[in-house]
């Protein structure tokens, strides 16, 4: 999930309504607010990612047996 800003920075400013600004104002001032009140922002909890796939994915792989052909 993309964060606020990476959202903003994607939209076109010449697009963007007077609501929309006035919401993205809003936004800011509340958490420069929060900022100097001292909250500090929480972290986003993402997904989990499946150790014992990532060090099977990792692991070397058995190599193929070699045949021996006679002609």
């Amino acid at each position: 999930m993309a964060n606020e800003l990476d959202e903003l920075m994607t939209r076109d400013p010449l697009d963007l309504s007077a609501q929309d600004i006035d919401g993205i104002i809003a936004y800011m001032r509340k958490q420069r607010a929060n900022y100097e009140a001292g909250v500090k922002p929480k972290k986003e909890k993402g997904p989990k990612a499946d150790l014992s796939a990532v060090v099977q994915a990792l692991a070397p792989q058995a190599a193929p047996p070699v045949i021996k052909r006679r002609f």
